[in-house]
């Protein structure tokens, strides 16, 4: 006894909900959804620095903790002039998960300066995260980000300049340059002051700290 057949439309509808279902799903893609949700000025430059962030962490080793502490030090005391001089105010988000895995937490410097994670903590935190666990290789890194392009030419081409970006991105890397800095919008909207925690390292260690 043979079964009845779908009508047409509704095997249509079938493989349309599906596609849809598969669609929503995309980490990748709900993870550019969230970035633009709540940073709307992101440009596609400051989608690819949170997923390479994601992959490769701070982007480079810490040798001399020092020079790190001084840096700090420094923008911390910048930080501290802009909020006085009333430039802009403390973010209500302390923190942010980076790309589509969130291997990598972005952490507010306000979290020092409000004495929410003394400054010792925080730098130790910074450093391990940089100096510890595994990172992608240059060749895994640019065919991951292929895969985040593929996504955000098929969905997020209205973000602006997003096709320039694309390209000037696709030559920084073809050049061997997978660091880059936030758009001038994004730092213009955000002023971002913040450093690259490891997720584990975070969790452990200054999220009930962040939180309190």
């Amino acid at each position: 006894m043979k079964l009845p057949r779908l009508p047409i439309f509704l095997a249509l509808a079938a493989v349309a909900i599906a596609a849809l279902w598969i669609f929503r799903t995309d980490p990748v893609k709900a993870a550019i959804d969230r970035q633009l949700l709540d940073y709307p000025e992101s440009h596609v430059q400051d989608i690819y620095k949170s997923f390479c962030q994601d992959k490769l962490g701070p982007g480079h080793l810490i040798p001399d903790k020092e020079s790190a502490r001084r840096y700090l030090d420094s923008e911390l005391r910048a930080y501290r002039e802009d909020l006085d001089s009333g430039l802009y105010a403390v973010p209500s988000r302390k923190y942010y998960p980076t790309g589509d895995k969130g291997n990598y937490i972005r952490v507010d410097l306000s979290v020092v300066l409000e004495g929410l994670v003394g400054e010792e903590a925080f730098l130790d935190a910074f450093v391990r995260s940089a100096n510890e666990g595994e990172r992608l290789s240059e060749d895994q890194w640019v065919a991951e980000w292929k895969d985040v392009e593929k996504v955000l030419r098929r969905s997020f081409m209205n973000i602006p300049d997003a096709g320039s970006d694309l390209e000037t991105i696709s030559g920084y890397l073809s050049e061997g340059k997978l660091i880059m800095h936030h758009s001038d919008a994004f730092n213009a909207a955000y002023h971002p002051h913040y450093r690259i925690i490891a997720k584990d390292i975070f969790e452990k260690e200054l999220k009930a700290l962040v939180e309190r």
